[in-house]
């Protein structure tokens, strides 16, 4: 852990989601090198910049405090995957219910397969150290790790 480095994206965090809780910026300004100003104005794209700030922000943050993510894992299709599931559910109009309801036109091994991975995802957060959850997260790993024992005692067979 880089403690130096994770404290000051923390300060920069917390300054950043101020910002945006208090919706208090009305220009960003970019400077290019050769000396040229370029400013946005426009609320909407300043709402979109300050999320996407605040979220690589995060992710540097993490990156201090737990390290890079293995390369071993960044290279898998399982993580390929959780990626393009990430890119899709980053989207305000994705919606878990809808998603919900196309599991079942899912081939029936592949829906398997996504149950056991649901299952996979509930204990593993249940097994994270609750120092690395945040807010946002916390009644998700409070739930989880009601359902890790039971879940951990039921077996899914592959059919």
């Amino acid at each position: 852990m880089d403690k130096e480095k994770a404290k000051a994206l923390s300060k920069t965090l917390a300054c950043y989601k101020e910002l945006q809780e208090n919706n208090s910026v009305n220009l960003i300004e970019f400077h290019t090198a050769d000396g040229q100003k370029h400013g946005i104005g426009n609320p909407e794209a300043i709402k979109l910049l300050l999320s996407v700030a605040v979220i690589e922000l995060e992710r540097q943050l993490r990156t201090a405090q737990f390290g890079d993510i293995p390369e071993s894992l960044e290279n898998s299709r399982e993580y390929k995957a959780a990626k393009q599931l990430e890119y899709a559910m980053n989207d305000l109009g994705f919606k878990s219910e809808r998603f919900a309801q196309a599991l079942p036109y899912f081939h029936k091994t592949l829906e398997q397969t996504f149950f056991r991975t649901v299952k996979a995802s509930i204990t593993a957060m249940a097994g994270r150290d609750s120092r690395c959850i945040d807010d946002r997260n916390r009644a998700s790993y409070e739930m989880c790790q009601m359902l890790a024992s039971m879940l951990e005692d039921t077996r899914l067979p592959f059919i």
